[in-house]
């Protein structure tokens, strides 16, 4: 059992946005010398982590579809420190008509969080609202107008709702705007973060938000035997630059703490992948990469070919497959030579990508995965592959064919992998295998 201060924070509007009001509370949270650590309430990714930028540490993840109660508990564990204030964001409005989509309220459950609601007051006003969730421990009031206008929500949404208000932050229009947009440095976010943090502060009463966080009851966690032993000493170079910098954090964080020593490694500068390394992996690249840059860079590639045709690992994810094919076509039609890894074509038909929800079998054994396990994870969804040589469709499904694919011992998938919610996976990392230099074969459609 462990003592987690912890609650969930999400909107009950279904137009409403919570962005500035999450990035204020956080930026208050820290500039009140707690430790908040943001988590997302979904696996699917986001082009920007605001977290990163106001709090100085990426945001986790969990997710109430890709894993399991006992997934997002050990993961909820495992990002934080006995110092540390967990928040959960997403939204509590159910979306109950999307079987694949994670849920805030079924998080809630899971991990006892008390429900901390934002409330846009204007929408309020203009819309109100069709149902509240079914508990809320208290209520961070979004665009107020002045002192007037919050003492007004408070006294109504108290005696209506009896649900406390912890808060109120106003209008704040141009910090507002940039807060929501897509674009901005680590650094602009930080100082968006402050600004907005430094209006909320005033506002925020800390003691009655700490008291609901610390009624959390203790997390029923114990740290996992075969990840606190250390014995699977090995090296893996991660990709880690302008262009790959995609990764889910607590993934990187599980093979560091199976034993995993992390290299980084630049494919747009570096001349050689990282030495004595045992697997080599790509992670998502930045939705803005230029192929073009990557293309140029032919002593890393060949590096990387000679270690695949040693009989070296290579495990690649979203674009990081793009990466690892024969060329990719851009959505302007231009053709790019990559690293011919894998013959095919990696077609990015859109690089304002979604990721949607994914589940799938393999039908085919490799040293990721045996045959007829499932997973669950995000696909890149503008990300379409053509075959252009003998590949490995490792999906049991054709609906999933192109979705893992590999050649000898290099494998992409275009379904982004949290090894916290397939963790079945990560001791495939460390087990021993033999390596496949020319076992390919193409499966007749």
């Amino acid at each position: 059992m462990r003592h987690l201060p912890r609650f969930a924070l999400g909107t009950i509007q279904a137009s409403a946005s919570r962005h500035a009001a999450s990035c204020a509370l956080l930026a208050a949270l820290k500039q009140s010398e707690k430790s908040p650590v943001r988590f997302h309430s979904s696996l699917a990714v986001d082009d920007r982590d605001v977290a990163q930028g106001v709090l100085g540490r990426a945001s986790r993840h969990l997710d109430s579809w890709a894993m399991s109660r006992a997934d997002a508990t050990s993961a909820l564990a495992r990002a934080t420190g006995k110092h540390d204030l967990a928040i959960v964001e997403g939204s509590f409005i159910d979306d109950s008509s999307n079987g694949n989509a994670s849920s805030l309220e079924r998080l809630s459950k899971w991990l006892d969080l008390p429900r901390i609601a934002i409330v846009d007051v204007r929408e309020l006003a203009t819309s109100g609202i069709r149902r509240l969730p079914a508990k809320l421990d208290g209520l961070l009031l979004d665009r107020v107008a002045d002192l007037r206008d919050a003492a007004y929500w408070q006294t109504t949404l108290e005696a209506l709702w009896k649900t406390p208000v912890v808060g109120w932050l106003d209008e704040a229009p141009a910090l507002r705007q940039h807060c929501s947009a897509s674009t901005g440095t680590a650094e602009q976010t930080s100082k968006i973060g402050e600004a907005l943090g430094r209006r909320l502060l005033p506002f925020l009463r800390l003691d009655r938000l700490s008291q609901i966080a610390e009624r959390a009851p203790d997390l029923a966690y114990e740290p996992e035997p075969w990840l606190q032993s250390k014995n699977h000493q090995f090296r893996i170079a991660v990709a880690m630059d302008d262009a790959f910098n995609g990764y889910y954090p607590e993934t990187l964080d599980l093979l560091e703490d199976a034993g995993a020593e992390l290299c980084d490694f630049s494919p747009l500068r570096s001349e050689q992948i990282p030495a004595h390394v045992e697997l080599v992996y790509f992670g998502q690249a930045n939705l803005q990469f230029d192929p073009v840059r990557l293309a140029a860079n032919h002593c890393l590639k060949q590096s990387l070919r000679n270690f695949a045709a040693e009989g070296g690992r290579v495990y690649a994810e979203g674009t990081g497959l793009a990466y690892l094919c024969q060329d990719i076509s851009l959505p302007t039609g231009q053709a790019v030579a990559m690293t011919g890894l894998l013959p095919a074509t990696a077609c990015l038909v859109d690089q304002s990508a979604t990721f949607t929800p994914t589940e799938l079998t393999f039908g085919v054994g490799s040293w990721l995965s045996p045959e007829q396990v499932s997973i669950r994870g995000y696909r890149h969804s503008a990300l379409q592959i053509e075959s252009r040589g003998p590949v490995i469709p490792y999906a049991l499904s054709q609906q999933n064919e192109f979705d893992i694919l590999g050649r000898g011992n290099v494998i992409g998938s275009r379904v982004l992998i949290n090894l916290a919610a397939n963790r079945h996976l990560l001791r495939r990392f460390f087990e021993p295998y033999s390596p496949v230099l020319s076992s390919v074969r193409r499966r007749d459609v």
